[in-house]
């Protein structure tokens, strides 16, 4: 026979069992309402709500980051002071509407006025880099959820994911440096921390060391 395991709703696989209950009650009603309206808007809300409860799980489970060139395994926990995701359900709706850019700026706001929320972060982070392609949206989103998180491990995911942005999108090679080597003095924990000093020297012999030396 099989048994139910209980899970607390305060642990991060009890909240993302709680998401997706959440999310699947609100399909549900979304299914409902096309149905009704002959409106596909409504469809369109809800695949990028279950796209984002991939992404929260992704994150919870712990993420494989690859940070400049290299796979580092990072446990990201979710603060306790993160705002639910259904706060931001409007914001999302003007994504859906195609409204990215209205989308960005309503996200600035709560940022500006919310100092713990770290969801807006990095929801600005994903409409930046999928949608806008505006490197430096992304950057200071990435920015503002590494000063706002509480815990040194979830703040070297941001760190890395901004030094990501700056190699692979930004081409800042030496930025990229400067990131890395930050985030090996302020997180001296950071898992595959010889990897990232690995990638540093790979940088610097890759693109500044003149030719032929």
């Amino acid at each position: 026979m099989w048994g139910l395991e209980k899970v607390s709703a305060a642990t991060p696989r009890g909240r993302f069992i709680v998401l997706c209950l959440v999310m699947g009650a609100a399909t549900l009603i979304t299914l409902l309402e096309a149905a009704i309206a002959g409106n596909l808007t409504p469809l369109v809300a809800a695949f990028l709500g279950w796209c984002f409860v991939l992404v929260y799980g992704v994150v919870e489970a712990g993420i494989l980051h690859r940070g400049a060139g290299v796979v580092a395994k990072l446990t990201l926990p979710s603060g306790a002071s993160t705002p639910p995701v259904n706060q931001h359900s409007n914001i999302q709706a003007m994504v859906a509407r195609g409204g990215c850019r209205e989308a960005a700026e309503a996200y600035r706001k709560v940022i500006a006025s919310e100092p713990q929320d770290v969801v807006a972060c990095e929801q600005l982070t994903q409409l930046a880099l999928r949608e806008l392609k505006d490197w430096e949206l992304a950057l200071f989103a990435l920015r503002e959820a590494e000063q706002r998180s509480s815990e040194p491990r979830r703040r070297a995911g941001y760190a890395l994911l901004a030094a990501n942005v700056y190699r692979d999108n930004v081409k800042d090679y030496g930025r990229t440096m400067v990131e890395l080597r930050r985030i090996l003095a302020t997180y001296p924990g950071v898992p595959n921390a010889d990897a990232l000093r690995a990638e540093i020297e790979e940088l610097k012999a890759m693109h500044f060391e003149a030719p032929g030396r």
